[in-house]
């Protein structure tokens, strides 16, 4: 689990420099392609991204959004992928709600930060796992902010390959169905 990284490092250097990220590019990490759930149409696994990050065969980002104005496949695309990368953002909200130190600044040095958060990531997926998703739902009428995970990213311009390319359109394909 990778935490510990400040809000000035943007979310693709911080994935870039992550001990996963390079067992995953160097193949020690193998997800075989699959097909999608009724094609015939076998895709690799893909991570989720925002403009920061670099189109890959294992990465998807959106389209651009001048491409995008006319064009409902690439709009159902974008937001399809949307709605993915807010599941990932929302994850810290739900920690935040229920292991409340997380809504303000840790005041401690960055190692105690670092297993603060990885405790309150084992503690949470532990009672999921023993008593489940509803029962752990801490209730509350409390208005709190959303929080956003992961920093705001800046678009990159790092070149993208063909078949990087073909796969977003598989997916392209497969969301306008």
């Amino acid at each position: 689990m990778g935490v510990g990284n400040y809000g000035r490092h943007s979310d693709s250097a911080i994935f870039e420099n992550s001990v996963f990220y390079q067992q995953f590019v160097h193949d020690k990490i193998i997800l075989p392609p699959k097909p999608l759930p009724g094609t015939e149409v076998s895709v690799p696994h893909v991570f989720v991204g925002d403009e920061g990050f670099p189109l890959q065969t294992y990465l998807m980002r959106p389209y651009p959004k001048s491409g995008v104005i006319n064009n409902v496949r690439k709009k159902t695309f974008n937001r399809q992928l949307s709605r993915a990368r807010r599941v990932v953002e929302n994850a810290f909200g739900i920690l935040a709600m229920k292991w409340r130190l997380f809504l303000r600044p840790i005041e401690t040095d960055e190692g105690t930060a670092d297993w603060i958060v990885k405790a309150a990531c084992c503690l949470h997926n532990y009672i999921i796992t023993k008593i489940g998703n509803r029962e752990s739902v801490i209730e509350t009428d409390e208005q709190v902010e959303p929080i956003r995970a992961l920093a705001a990213t800046t678009p990159t311009n790092r070149r993208s390959n063909a078949v990087a390319f073909e796969v977003r359109e598989h997916f392209a394909d497969y969301f306008s169905k």
